[in-house]
């Protein structure tokens, strides 16, 4: 079993929001404020959540009471600060990245290196408190995976160090490059950039909630009171189970992907391959057309297309540009990928690559197929040739494909 957690930003995110949510899943607080009080320049800080109601909906809100600093740190003062904590070498990790990934956005809205970057904001304490308070309740909560849907961003001016910027302000906006997002109802900054570079460092986007067993849920009020919506983040704490996806005998491991499926009745056979090939060339880990009966009784065709948790943004738009549809399905999914290693063998003077996995090693038919062509060969004649010079460029360096018995005990989903 799997334990997760999935983020809903409707109202927006922002670092108080997610760790009020996290205390109100059952983070333990006290050992959340141990934890962050080795953080030497948070030194004296005050930290509660008092439990709001926003438009009628109960959540908690964090309050906060820091010491009176007027610094702008760079990145690698932030960075010192955090690795002569107590905290554990991966929520220092977590953290660090974090703010990497504030000054990168920093430093390309300015215009300056990252090492130049001035954080501001995003520098100071109740930042470090917030960034930091995450990676240690994402341990407290002992979740292995966070998700998250696309987070409204709303509209209007936010006030800061550089005057007025329009919402969502530009470093929210260098956050979120490549992932899914909305304005959105607020009308006010919903999204900073703490809770933005918390969700793209440390989650996956997805269109709705994952399959899960929910064990619990939690809600983190932010400060404003709007009386359309409540503002606040939800967080729903769950379990996907990986019983039936058991593969003790096979070397491999499992890695989560996305499948994107479109219903297209208006193409021809011959767009359909191009379809796929254009696919795979962007990215895509699979791709394929299923013949099926559409509405309004038409033939028609199901794209399904195999992707990567970061890339499915990516390949979803390439599928709405090169089909013209106006929905894609997304479905979360988990494969396993068995162990693999590649080698090149010398056939007739030519180079040939080679790809093993634990059952079998091959060439790619198009590559036999251009020699065939080039050498005048019977293709099935230098199938046999390819094979062997794979076997015994295995004998020679000890590689062993023939990888225990088929099927194993454990089933492969």
């Amino acid at each position: 079993m799997a334990r997760v957690a999935w983020v809903n930003p409707t109202s927006g995110v922002s670092g108080d929001m997610l760790l009020s949510a996290m205390v109100d899943l059952g983070a333990d607080q006290e050992e959340l404020c141990s934890a962050l009080s080795t953080i030497e320049a948070l030194d004296g800080f005050q930290l509660r959540f008092d439990p709001v109601t926003r438009c009628g909906l109960r959540a908690l809100h964090a309050e906060v009471k820091l010491p009176e600093t007027g610094v702008h740190r760079r990145l690698s003062q932030v960075h010192s600060i955090i690795d002569h904590s107590d905290l554990s070498q991966p929520q220092k990790d977590l953290s660090m990245e974090i703010f990497s990934k504030l000054a990168q956005a920093e430093a390309k809205v300015h215009g300056v290196t990252v090492e130049e970057v001035e954080l501001h904001e995003v520098g100071a304490l109740d930042s470090i408190l917030d960034i930091c308070g995450f990676a240690v309740a994402k341990d407290l909560l002992g979740f292995d995976q966070l998700y998250t849907s696309p987070p409204a961003l709303g509209r209007g001016v936010s006030r800061g160090s550089h005057g007025g910027l329009a919402v969502p302000v530009p470093a929210v906006l260098e956050l979120l490059a490549d992932k899914q997002a909305y304005g959105g109802s607020p009308d006010f900054e919903a999204t900073t950039p703490t809770g933005a570079a918390i969700l793209s460092s440390a989650a996956v986007f997805c269109e709705q909630m994952p399959e899960m067993i929910i064990s619990a849920v939690g809600y983190g009020a932010g400060t404003k009171d709007p009386v359309e919506f409540p503002n606040v983040v939800q967080m729903t704490l769950g379990t996907i189970s990986h019983e039936e996806h058991r593969a003790p005998q096979l070397p491999g491991h499992f890695e989560q992907i996305v499948e994107l499926q479109t219903n297209l009745d208006d193409i021809t056979g011959e767009l359909s391959g191009y379809l796929i090939s254009a696919l795979l060339s962007k990215g895509a880990l699979d791709a394929f057309v299923t013949p099926v009966i559409a509405k309004k009784d038409r033939s028609g065709m199901l794209l399904t297309v195999a992707a990567s948790s970061n890339d499915a943004v990516g390949i979803c738009t390439e599928m709405f540009s090169l089909t013209g549809t106006l929905g894609i399905r997304t479905i979360p999914k988990w494969r396993y990928v068995l162990d693999r290693q590649f080698f090149e063998v010398t056939v007739l003077g030519e180079v040939l690559s080679v790809k093993a996995g634990p059952f079998r090693a091959k060439v790619e038919f198009s590559q036999l197929a251009d020699l065939a062509e080039k050498r005048n060969v019977p293709i099935v004649q230098l199938e046999r040739m390819v094979q062997t010079e794979i076997e015994n460029y295995m004998r020679a360096n000890s590689i062993d494909f023939s990888y225990g018995e088929w099927p194993p005990e454990g089933e492969i989903g």
